[in-house]
């Protein structure tokens, strides 16, 4: 028998209703595991994603069709967007800084990669400001810096910088406030440069 409309609306209420996809803060640490700043950069994260994951697989043919055997896990780059502040471009030059602190850009020297890997913290809330599900992104940094489109036609419109992070894995975060994660997880340098 078909679930009536009632039904479904019933299974949902009792789930809290459908999860938001606008209530959201992204923490960016200035040292790998900090998590208490909430200004700078969290302020003007206008758009994330939550990250995918590849099971790796093996194919395996002794009899009949083919059988896929996993043996690792794959992450998928995330891309986030912020929203540049007209004072300096202080995101651009902060991501751009970053970068350089990977790459020297004049002698091309790379750096040792713990120390220029941060950690990530994406973190979701319900309707009612309550944390929701959540990711710890883990030896983060930004692989691509995007342009950034300007043109004189272009009066109603603001800069947006997209940036796509690599990271070693991530894992789900618990259901808690992000404040108490700063004593689990480092203290809080900030994450203005």
């Amino acid at each position: 028998m078909p679930l009536s409309i009632d039904a479904f609306r019933n299974n949902l209420a009792v789930h809290g209703g459908p999860a938001p996809v606008n209530r959201y803060e992204v923490i960016i640490s200035k040292t790998a595991g900090s998590f208490n700043d909430h200004k700078g950069l969290t302020l003007v994260c206008e758009q994330a994603e939550l990250p995918g994951k590849t099971i790796l697989t093996v194919e395996d043919k002794l009899y009949g069709p083919v059988r896929k055997i996993g043996y690792g896990q794959m992450f998928i780059d995330t891309t986030m967007t912020f929203i540049c502040t007209a004072n300096g471009w202080e995101e651009k030059e902060w991501f751009d800084t970053w970068q350089n602190e990977i790459v020297d850009p004049e002698m091309f020297d790379a750096s040792y990669y713990d120390d220029y890997t941060k950690s990530i913290m994406l973190r979701t809330y319900t309707e009612k400001n309550i944390p929701s599900y959540g990711i710890h992104f883990m030896e983060t940094f930004p692989l691509n810096v995007g342009a950034i489109n300007l043109g004189w036609s272009q009066n109603n419109e603001y800069a947006r910088l997209s940036v796509t992070f690599a990271y070693r894995r991530w894992k789900q975060l618990p259901n808690e406030d992000p404040e108490n994660l700063g004593g689990s997880l480092g203290q809080s340098e900030g994450v203005q440069g």
